[in-house]
């Protein structure tokens, strides 16, 4: 379980255009949140589905800024 959910987060192929749910078919796209890491400034990559709330990473990580 990650980020407040109670089912287990999968994971999506990164090949062509990502906007269909794997498990409810949603096609219109997906809602993005981040999961930042201590004590460092990358963040993983989450998509939500705004469907089924389903989340998957796909192995995508965000560069942060330092502030």
């Amino acid at each position: 379980m990650e980020m407040g959910s109670r089912v287990k987060t999968g994971k999506i192929k990164p090949e062509g255009e990502i906007y269909t749910c794997p498990s409810c078919g949603y096609n219109d796209g997906f809602h993005v949140s981040f999961k930042v890491e201590d004590n460092t400034r990358k963040a993983d990559i989450y998509l939500i589905c705004p469907n089924c709330h389903s989340r998957f990473r796909i192995g995508w990580q965000a560069d942060l800024p330092k502030v």
